[in-house]
């Protein structure tokens, strides 16, 4: 299941991650953050545990030009 990150969890993404500030293709920073949480995690609910514990994958999607950018299993338990 997936959902979208709240402005305050985007922050959080951001640290974490380094992805989400703005768009790769267009700088643009209206961009969304949608996330897949691992089986058995509160990642689902806001507020949950969006750490390489919480989730399995995460896009960056650019509501300016369309761009998304894939946010990986592995580059996610590398920030851990």
């Amino acid at each position: 299941m997936s959902r979208d990150l709240t402005e305050e969890e985007r922050r959080k993404f951001i640290e974490m991650y380094g992805a989400g500030t703005a768009c790769e293709s267009c700088k643009d920073t209206n961009v969304v953050v949608k996330i897949w949480e691992k089986y058995g995690t509160n990642a689902h609910e806001v507020g949950g545990d969006i750490g390489p514990q919480g989730i399995i994958g995460a896009i960056v999607a650019c509501d300016a030009c369309d761009h998304s950018q894939t946010i990986a299993r592995d580059q996610i338990l590398k920030a851990g």
